[in-house]
């Protein structure tokens, strides 16, 4: 059991190690010396865990997607409505991307299935349609419009995050911020000045 118990502990060590090596220089910008040297495990104890540097991606794709699913679960239940819920959500992420190497490697990976998206873009899309059919939405605001919005608001919240590792403002708040645009709209309800 003690074996057991170690054999699990030394993978989790690898995986979070080359979590961090991947969100920090890419899949092809790190090596398995690097992710050794890390995890401070020798090559042979990574090569049983892990035969292929692939495989070894895969686990820390599928460690950043059970995180990210549990973390949307949790918001979106904590939210007043399906439109709270999505800021909430994607707000979420963020924050997640920002302070777990985990998911900003499974972010990252895009060469292994499955994708990072598909543990969060789904309730995204429920929630938005739950929203317009609760007449939450303007009638011009289309669902799936919406959606592509959260996608790009994440993803590109997930390459400043990259570019720089500590950002000035914290980039979950800065998302609220454009979320709340987002919501009161872009443009006035009425016209400031009447037409002569």
């Amino acid at each position: 059991m003690v074996k057991q118990e170690r054999a699990l502990l030394t993978r989790e060590r690898l995986v979070r190690a080359a979590a961090d090596a991947f969100a920090r220089t890419g899949y092809t910008g790190t090596s398995l010396q690097d992710i050794c040297r890390i995890a401070q495990i020798s090559m042979g104890a990574l090569t049983f865990h892990f035969a292929r540097k692939n495989d070894l991606a895969a686990a820390v794709k599928e460690a950043g997607i059970t995180v990210t699913r549990h973390e949307v679960d949790v918001l979106r239940r904590g939210a007043p409505d399906p439109l709270a819920a999505v800021v909430t959500v994607t707000c979420g992420l963020v924050d997640l991307l920002s302070r777990d190497a985990r998911v900003r490697a499974a972010q990252s990976l895009t060469h292994t299935a499955p994708m990072w998206d598909e543990a969060w873009v789904p309730q995204v899309r429920l929630l938005l349609h739950d929203a317009d059919r609760r007449g939450l939405l303007a009638p011009t605001a289309d669902p799936e419009t919406l959606v592509r919005l959260a996608v790009h608001l994440v993803h590109g919240a997930a390459a400043t995050l990259h570019a720089r590792p500590r950002p000035r403002t914290d980039p979950a708040t800065e998302l609220a911020q454009l979320w709340a645009v987002v919501r009161d709209g872009v443009t006035t309800r009425s016209p400031s000045h009447s037409a002569h």
